[in-house]
């Protein structure tokens, strides 16, 4: 499985693709060489065709998108690389790392009540802390999902 890096302004991008399993970094701040060739084990992810000259000269592995809408963007990426376009939620939806399941009781004190009672598939990130749960919102990002991929 490819990893992932993306410019800031990729932030949506970087998001979805934590929604399908997929190791994805957002890169803060100005696009400069020594950040970028920090992270040489991912794909850089960028709407600037100003740097493509820059990345190849750098020996970036990187891949342009266009700066079309969003969800265009993304299916791009699906197809490119092969993502299997299926909602896994098992990365952090806000620092990337990988989630871990955790007994509701272990996390009573951070979820709301009716949460606690009717919420199921808890899961616990190791890193921000972060408690997520599957509720009415996975359904709605499947239906988002389902959405997307009509226009790939």
């Amino acid at each position: 499985m490819k990893k992932f890096l993306l410019e800031a302004d990729l932030h949506r991008i970087a998001q979805w693709l934590r929604f399908l399993g997929q190791d994805a970094l957002l890169l803060s701040g100005p696009i400069e060489k020594r950040k970028l060739l920090k992270y040489l084990d991912r794909v850089f992810i960028t709407t600037s065709r100003r740097l493509e000259g820059h990345l190849k000269a750098w020996d970036v592995d990187y891949f342009l998108l266009p700066r079309e809408n969003w969800k265009v963007q993304l299916c791009l990426l699906i197809r490119y690389f092969g993502i299997k376009p299926e909602l896994r939620l098992d990365r952090c939806y806000y620092c990337n790392e990988k989630l871990m399941s955790v007994d509701r009781e272990k996390v009573k004190d951070r979820l709301p009540p009716l949460v606690y009672i009717y919420g199921r598939d808890f899961t616990l990130c190791p890193s921000c802390g972060k408690v997520y749960w599957k509720g009415s919102h996975h359904e709605r990002l499947k239906s988002q999902l389902e959405e997307i991929l009509k226009l790939c």
